[in-house]
C-alpha cells in the first residue's frame, strides 16, 4: 500500500513539476520546440477546459424546484463567476506578461540570381486542440502564421503553421544565400508569441488565441539573425 502510494504521489508531483516548468519557470530566451510549443499551448488549455467543465456542470440543467427568473439568475451569476476565473488563470499564470518563441524549421527551396530572393517554405506543425463547442485555440489574424484544421486517420486535429504556401520570400544577397544553403541544417525560423483570453459571448466560448509578435529566419547553431519582423 505504501509502495502504491509513493509511486502516486510521485507521478502526481512529477505532473505538477512539469507543469510549473512549463508555465513558470520557462527561460524565454530559449526558444521551444514544436514538441513543447504543443505542451505550453495543451497546458493552458487543460486549465480553461477544466473551469469550463465545471461551469458547464453547475449551468447544465434547470432544477424541478427552480423558477425560470431562479434559473436565470443562477445562470447569469455562473457565468460571472466563470469569466471571473478565467481572467483569474490568466493573470496568476502571467500569460499577460509572458512572451513565448518556437523554432520552425526553413527549407531553403531556390534561389533567384536575378531578382536575388530566396523561396523558403517550413514544414513545422504544431499540434493544438481543434475547436470545440466550449473553447476554441485560435491566431489571430496576420501575414505569416496561421491555424488549420482537418480530418486525419479519423481524428479532427488542428495545427500551427507559416504561411510558406506560396513560398515566403527572402531578399538577400547572393553571398549571404550561399552561407545560408551550407548551413540548412541549422536555419530555422523562430515565432514569438503571446496568449490572450477571452469569452465570446455569442458563442458562449472561451477563446485561446495565440497572438504571434515576431518572425525571425536564424542560423540556430551560431544565434545569427538574418531577416526579423515586427507582427502587428
Amino acid at each position: 500500500m505504501k509502495f502504491t502510494t509513493f509511486f502516486f504521489f510521485s507521478a502526481v508531483c512529477s505532473s505538477l513539476l512539469f507543469s510549473q516548468s512549463i508555465l513558470d519557470t520557462h527561460d524565454p530566451n530559449q526558444p521551444l520546440t514544436a514538441e513543447q510549443c504543443f505542451d505550453v499551448i495543451k497546458t493552458v488549455w487543460d486549465g480553461l477546459k477544466k473551469n469550463s467543465e465545471d461551469y458547464m456542470t453547475i449551468s447544465s440543467e434547470k432544477s424541478e424546484f427552480e423558477s425560470t427568473a431562479e434559473f436565470n439568475d443562477r445562470i447569469r451569476k455562473a457565468k460571472d463567476e466563470y469569466i471571473n476565473k478565467i481572467r483569474k488563470f490568466y493573470s496568476d499564470n502571467k500569460l499577460n506578461s509572458r512572451t513565448y518563441s518556437v523554432w520552425l524549421k526553413a527549407e531553403l527551396a531556390k534561389y533567384d540570381a536575378d531578382n536575388q530572393t530566396y523561396g523558403i517554405k517550413s514544414p513545422t506543425q504544431i499540434l493544438v486542440q481543434p475547436k470545440k463547442k466550449d473553447i476554441s485555440v485560435t491566431v489571430q489574424s496576420n501575414k505569416y502564421v496561421t491555424i488549420t484544421e482537418k480530418n486525419s486517420a479519423g481524428y479532427r486535429r488542428a495545427y500551427i503553421h507559416l504561411n510558406t504556401n506560396p513560398e515566403f520570400t527572402w531578399f538577400v544577397n547572393k553571398q549571404t544565400a550561399q552561407d545560408a544553403k551550407g548551413k540548412e541544417q541549422n536555419i530555422f525560423f523562430k515565432l514569438s508569441f503571446t496568449f490572450d483570453i477571452s469569452f465570446d459571448e455569442t458563442a458562449n466560448q472561451v477563446v485561446l488565441q495565440v497572438v504571434p509578435t515576431k518572425l525571425s529566419l536564424m542560423n540556430q547553431a551560431e544565434n545569427f539573425t538574418y531577416w526579423s519582423e515586427e507582427i502587428r
